[in-house]
């Protein structure tokens, strides 16, 4: 039964627009999701802004796995944004990412402010 998923492995998926805003609507329906893994995936444009809308209404939402993601600075402050806001978020992972240091501002910040972590 999808609403009692809780873990969702999603690697090296190349999501278009429409692919990201499907998903987004997707996780919405999940409440007891704690874990999602987006390893190997590109965070632009808008796909970035759906996305992180989604983790604002992932209550349960843990981890989340970014590992050699693809994320530009813009779209890092809005995930951090978002992280910042996911209650029981306890663990991002963005190992063998490309974080300069307009990444990992916005990172930190996150990491300061988010009640779980």
């Amino acid at each position: 039964h999808a609403p009692a998923l809780q873990s969702l492995g999603l690697d090296c998926c190349g999501f278009t627009d429409d692919g990201m805003k499907l998903l987004t609507e997707a996780l919405r329906q999940l409440p007891a999701l704690q874990s999602i893994c987006l390893d190997c995936s590109q965070f632009i444009d808008d796909r970035v802004k759906l996305f992180s809308e989604a983790i604002r209404h992932a209550p349960a939402l843990q981890s989340i796995s970014l590992l050699s993601s693809d994320v530009t600075g813009d779209a890092m402050k809005i995930l951090s944004e978002a992280f910042r806001h996911a209650p029981a978020l306890q663990n991002i992972t963005v190992d063998r990412s490309c974080l300069t240091d307009n990444l990992v501002k916005p990172l930190s910040e996150a990491i300061r402010h988010a009640p779980a972590l």
